[in-house]
């Protein structure tokens, strides 16, 4: 057995399915040889980005796995995995590298080294003979704590030596789990027993740790409102009366309307780190932070109270405890109809932006396209992301996602261009969804060529695309750039280059035609197609910002 080999044969032991590439790796044959289905991409950032989706989608059951070239290969997908780093997404990245005897030299690229501050371990399989015990450790890694990519390169003479079978021997490594420390929980309690606003903030960590219904049930016991984060978005079922959105840099009317006024914020699975996917907390509020990773601890906000454990178990804990004193107490806040409250908010949000939303203006709004994509998905059977910017900020706080990853929500990095390689990986990941992503213009200039990739693999996948030609909220950055030479200006007919890279394409132009061309879209993808929407927009900014709304 080859030293490729043995690598193929712990990712088969490892259950699995997938191998996101780029040739030339000598792992592509090796992997191929077990079972193990190759997908090949464009380019690297995409490629990976389809592993960093294939991660999120199955919770990180099954490990979403990129192979590159050396050199220009690893050079290229570093945007990618610095991605899934800031999101906390483990995949395992497996770069070819030079033959060792080029080790050190200026031409030589040390992928090791470089993508050191970016993953969670970076190594080199340089002994054939311990690839077995680099391979657990590196799963091992990537079940325990904070999620995170590994990178192991595997040099090409290395890839070609030969291991000794005896001395071979692989078991996939347990998940292990920590509950929070119970004095901590007693402490958190206390505090939200003396709260008079309580609210939930829930982070990715509870979609990792598989504990919306554990959510679910705490917030109803507390009668607390819940945000999520933008990249936790789908943790906690939107259409529930208790759920109040998302928020980053844009924030949904609930978030608008609570978050400002809480006295008490306790945060489940997230870092509290102030990124543009995760709303910030107003100054001066008490804090309890729940998170699997010590070291976030009190990183930009100082806390009430900290509690270090899997979310899961922590929410269940906090539950107990709280039972437990609703036995004989009341808290402060059950003077309070949170979940009037809410409905209340939402109505008056209904009012406000029905108009909005149904607007014949020409060019469409990109609320009205917004519209019509609510209305035509069924979110219990669609997985649906966004790109960077104004499509993000337009689309996730009002679309209701129903189930936890119906929406593939990202950006604590937030690299132009991710949606499309996401939306792949989640089609790949979960075959019998409508894998959706929604994008404007600037982003498909980075990742048109992966339609190709759908359609040639066979991904089914739904692209919208909101057309404006600009990139809109640029010309205020460089007001003289954008007087003297129109620097924000795109231009450019999509759909006609999804047509040549074998996509079936519409172009819409009224808006009336919106809601049919998403059906017959959804339609031809349900039947197993590459699907174009390419909607001339205007270029309007509809949004609560976040730093509009969030005191100090």
């Amino acid at each position: 057995m080859r030293a490729s080999q043995a690598v193929a044969e712990v990712l088969r032991r490892e259950g699995i399915e997938y191998a996101f590439c780029i040739p030339s790796n000598k792992l592509i044959d090796s992997v191929a040889e077990v079972g193990i289905r190759p997908i090949v991409g464009r380019h690297e950032r995409s490629t990976i980005n389809m592993a960093d989706a294939y991660s999120r989608i199955t919770n990180g059951e099954k490990i979403g796995v990129a192979l590159v070239q050396q050199g220009p290969g690893a050079e290229a997908a570093f945007g990618a995995i610095a991605q899934a780093y800031s999101d906390s997404v483990p995949l395992l990245f497996l770069p070819q590298g030079d033959p060792r005897k080029a080790h050190g030299l200026r031409t030589s690229f040390d992928a090791v080294e470089a993508f050191k501050p970016i993953s969670k371990w970076s190594a080199r399989l340089d002994n054939p003979a311990t690839i077995h015990d680099q391979l657990r450790r590196a799963f091992q890694l990537m079940r325990s704590g904070r999620p995170g990519p590994v990178l192991l390169e595997l040099p090409i003479d290395v890839a070609d030596e030969e291991v000794d079978e005896s001395l071979f021997a692989y078991e996939p490594p347990a998940r292990y789990l920590s509950a929070a420390n119970h004095a901590d929980v007693v402490r958190a309690v206390d505090i939200l027993m003396q709260a008079e606003r309580p609210l939930i903030r829930a982070g990715h960590g509870v979609l990792w740790a598989g504990a919306t219904d554990e959510l679910v049930e705490f917030a109803e016991l507390l009668g607390a409102p819940v945000a999520t984060t933008y990249v936790a978005k789908s943790a906690f079922p939107e259409n529930h009366p208790l759920s109040i959105g998302t928020g980053g840099t844009g924030v949904s009317a609930g978030i608008r309307a609570f978050v400002p006024d809480a006295d008490v914020i306790f945060s489940i699975g997230a870092s509290l780190l102030n990124t543009l996917a995760s709303f910030h907390i107003p100054a001066g509020r008490t804090i309890i932070q729940s998170t699997n990773d010590p070291d976030d601890l009190s990183l930009q906000y100082p806390i009430a109270s900290g509690l270090v454990g899997d979310a899961k178990l922590v929410l269940s804990q906090v539950t107990e405890e709280l039972r437990r004193r609703l036995g004989s107490a009341k808290p402060v806040s059950a003077a309070r109809d949170a979940r009037a409250e809410v409905a209340a908010v939402a109505e008056q949000t209904r009012e406000e932006w029905a108009e909005r939303f149904a607007t014949d203006e020409v060019p469409i709004s990109p609320l009205r396209l917004v519209s019509e994509m609510i209305n035509a998905l069924d979110p219990d059977k669609s997985i649906v992301t966004h790109d960077s910017g104004y499509p993000r900020d337009h689309l996730a706080p009002h679309y209701v996602s129903t189930r936890p990853r119906g929406y593939l929500g990202w950006g604590n990095s937030t690299p132009l261009g991710s949606s499309l390689g996401l939306a792949l990986g989640a089609a790949v990941a979960a075959p019998g969804k409508i894998s959706v992503c929604f994008l404007g213009d600037a982003a498909i200039g980075q990742c048109a060529v992966e339609i190709e990739t759908a359609v040639r693999n066979k991904i089914p996948v739904l692209i919208v695309l909101t057309n404006n030609s600009e990139m809109t909220g640029y010309g205020h950055h460089h007001p003289i750039a954008q007087e003297r030479f129109g620097h924000k200006e795109l231009s450019g007919n999509f759909a006609e280059i999804g047509t040549a890279l074998g996509a079936v394409s519409y172009k819409v132009t009224d808006p009336g035609e919106v809601g049919p061309a998403l059906r017959k879209a959804i339609a031809e993808v349900e039947g197993g197609a590459t699907v174009l929407l390419e909607v001339i927009t205007s270029a309007l900014r509809h949004r609560y910002p976040a730093v509009d709304v969030i005191p100090n």
